[in-house]
């Protein structure tokens, strides 16, 4: 009985398409949080765990597109940015994150999508 209550819950939460990145030093879950359909969400979810320490972090954040030729029309995915602060986290489409605080880069890794 519980299980056809919960069915009804999860179908009505929506769609949580969630991705994972693996990096030498992080495990990254990137979140998306809009609706099923939406091009260029601005409603992401960066779930970083350092691989050292095992602390986590949790970001708020959006997708970065290309532009079509026409200039309006989102046309490619380059990634994600979230900002903690003045700290820019960016994880990339071929599975780059790079974290930069102001022109320092704090992290620079090549990861795996899993």
């Amino acid at each position: 009985m519980r299980y056809a209550l919960a069915l009804p819950l999860l179908l009505a939460a929506g769609p949580l398409l969630a991705q994972t990145l693996e990096t030498p030093g992080y495990r990254i879950e990137i979140i998306d949080q809009c609706e099923e359909g939406t091009v260029g969400c601005d409603n992401m979810l960066y779930r970083g765990t350092s691989k050292k320490s095992g602390n986590t972090l949790e970001l708020k954040g959006r997708q970065l597109m290309r532009l079509c030729a026409d200039g309006v029309t989102p046309c490619h995915s380059l990634g994600y940015e979230f900002n903690n602060g003045d700290t820019r986290y960016f994880v990339g489409e071929d599975g780059h994150l790079s974290v930069t605080r102001g022109e320092r880069t704090l992290v620079d890794q090549q990861g795996e999508w899993r």
